[in-house]
């Protein structure tokens, strides 16, 4: 019988746009998020851009940076954001398996206090290195208001 799921290519490193979500121990709370991930010799770097959940929202949506490592299926990063209150910044931890393909993430996350919250994330390739790229670049080019207009 002939598979007919779609074959996914398989990639060397985990650079490229990712979708996920991370949720609570002890809740059924989660939080989606998307993240642009470069890795380049085993080294992780980028960014995660995720719905701010502070009770004092000044803003819909915050940015952190991610920065840390893969060694063959394994993979740690750590998240690292602004706190909204004192401007300082915080550190999450966090543990995962890849794939074979490196197209699918799950594991554990945490804060350094033990007494801190923890939980699992898991995420998804959306697109590999050239298409994210693209798509990042461009939503980063700043938009002239006057465009298309007549």
């Amino acid at each position: 019988m002939a598979n007919s799921s779609p074959k996914r290519r398989r990639t060397k490193d985990l650079s490229g746009l990712w979708t996920g979500f991370y949720a609570y121990d002890l809740t059924d709370d989660a939080v989606m998020f998307t993240a642009w991930i470069k890795e380049e010799t085993g080294k992780v770097t980028g960014s995660i851009l995720e719905e701010n959940l502070t009770e004092d929202r000044d803003f819909a949506e915050y940015e952190a940076r991610i920065t840390g490592y893969r060694q063959g299926l394994d993979v740690h990063f750590t998240k690292i954001a602004i706190d909204d209150e004192s401007g300082e910044p915080f550190m999450l931890r966090y543990h995962g398996d890849v794939d074979a393909d490196c197209c699918l993430i799950s594991g554990v996350w945490f804060f350094d206090d033990p007494s801190d919250w923890t939980g699992t994330f898991m995420m998804t390739r959306i697109s590999g290195e050239l298409k994210a790229r693209t798509a990042v670049a461009a939503s980063q080019t700043p938009r002239d208001p006057d465009a298309g207009a007549s």
